[in-house]
Parts: C-alpha cells; structure tokens; sequence
C-alpha cells in the first residue's frame, strides 16, 4: 500500500509535468502556424518553412499524447481510471 503523502505527491508531480508538456504543445503549434502559410496541394510542392511546420506539427501531437498519459496515470494511480485520457494518448 502506498502512502497517501506520497501518492499525494505524486500526482502533482505528474500533474505539473503534464501541464509542461501541454505548454510545449501549445508553443510549437504556435511555431507551426507561423511558418505554415497557405497549405500547398502536394507535400512536394511544399517549401522549406512549410515542411518545418509539418515536423513542427507532428512533434506537437506527439507531446500532446504525452500529455494526456502524464493525466491519465495520475488519475489511475489516485484510483480513478480515466479511459477517454487514455485513448487520446494512445499512438496512431
């Protein structure tokens, strides 16, 4: 049995991550929609900004996932299982 002190800490350990990894997120979706531009037809048309924007993107859904198992855990461990969280951080 694990201690409610330490449980309690935990979680706002795993709370405080996620909402850094929520803040990460939030930056390179803003990183990415200042380079995007107008959307090209084909990828191979795209230019060198709007291919950074899409690796920017990418890496931005990627910390999202994250993010929500970082939340998922926490409440999983304080004995609430949460499973909308934990299909929105499953991969693709």
């Amino acid at each position: 049995m694990i201690d409610p002190t330490l449980r309690a800490a935990l979680c706002r350990s795993m709370t405080a991550r996620a909402h850094l990894l929520g803040a990460e997120a939030a930056e390179l979706e803003r990183q990415a929609d200042e380079l995007a531009g107008d959307p090209p037809a084909r990828f191979d048309d795209a230019t060198a900004s709007q291919r950074i924007a899409f690796g920017l993107a990418c890496a931005a859904q990627s910390i999202r996932r994250r993010y929500w198992r970082e939340l998922a855990a926490c409440q999983r461990l304080m004995g609430h299982p949460w499973p909308e969280a934990e299909e929105l951080g499953v991969e693709p």
